[in-house]
């Protein structure tokens, strides 16, 4: 627009110095006519100036309102791609719900059939028994035999073995025996595991009191640090008793007591039966007492 208004200007000057060289119009009559035409050219180009800002304000509206309906449409897909996925997630949670309760009512339905058919077994397991019951009875009749009064003996003899039990468990027990070699006092290592063994049990009783009895096979004493056959059977209990106590047994519950050759197990005459009289017995006493 610029361009065009500058071109009116050149032009009409190049008209005026053409008409001003061929003298037609003098100075004063050329002024008035470039001004009038200086104004109207001015006057356009305010025009087009005015029009121009117009369009530019247009174009800025219509860019604004472009970016608008650009944003309206992003959030429109946004709104509308949220929309599926919560329409999505229901459905999936929904989904499993019914696979949720189809899991439950077959599991529901295999526990019931696995209840029946247990229910079912023991049924026919009780109606078994009650055949062979019967059965027993039955052959008892044919026999003579009065059930009532067998069942009453049959409880009265489990009464007298509880009762023979329980007098049995209140009797002394031999736990173990070991042995030595003649003339001596000192623990073997078969001895000493003879003695591991029954540890345990004389831990379990703690009520009970503990014998320990030691004994000779009668051979005359000749030499060594006892006198007589007492004095190496009492030794001999000691050793036992030591040992006892090193594997934590109170001291207070044992009683030690040496029998010499008074209470053989085996001949004396013999060098085996000898061998089987050189030992040391323990005696565990529920009771308590000895």
């Amino acid at each position: 627009m610029k361009t065009r208004g500058t071109l009116s200007v050149a032009a009409l000057l190049v008209i005026s110095i053409a008409v001003i060289g061929c003298g037609k119009l003098d100075q004063e009559e050329f002024e008035m006519w470039k001004n009038e035409h200086v104004a109207e050219v001015n006057q356009s180009n305010t025009e087009i100036k005015a029009n121009l800002t117009k369009l530019e304000g247009k174009v800025d509206q219509n860019n604004k309102d472009t970016m608008e309906a650009i944003s309206r449409a992003k959030d429109e897909a946004i709104a509308a791609s949220q929309q599926g996925d919560a329409d999505n997630i229901a459905a999936a949670r929904q989904n499993t719900k019914e696979e949720i309760a189809k899991a439950r009512a077959d599991l529901t339905k295999d526990i019931n059939s696995q209840s029946k058919e247990t229910l079912d077994s023991a049924k026919a397991e009780d109606a078994k028994i009650q055949k062979q019951v019967k059965a027993l009875a039955d052959s008892f009749k044919e026999q003579g035999v009065d059930l009532k009064k067998f069942a009453a003996q049959l409880a009265a003899v489990i009464e007298d073995v509880a009762a023979l039990k329980a007098d049995n468990a209140s009797e002394p027990t031999l736990l173990v025996t070991v042995n030595f070699s003649s003339g001596q006092t000192g623990l073997s290592s078969k001895a000493k595991e003879m003695l591991d063994g029954i540890v345990g049990q004389i831990l379990e009783n703690p009520e009970a009191a503990i014998l320990v009895e030691g004994h000779a096979d009668g051979t005359p004493v000749l030499r060594g640090g006892h006198r007589s056959n007492w004095d190496l059977s009492q030794s001999r209990a000691n050793s036992v008793v030591k040992y006892l106590k090193g594997k934590g047994i109170d001291a207070e519950r044992i009683t030690a007591v040496g029998k010499a050759h008074t209470d053989p197990v085996a001949p004396q005459n013999t060098s085996a039966g000898r061998a089987m009289n050189r030992r040391v017995e323990v005696i565990l006493n529920p009771s308590g007492a000895m």
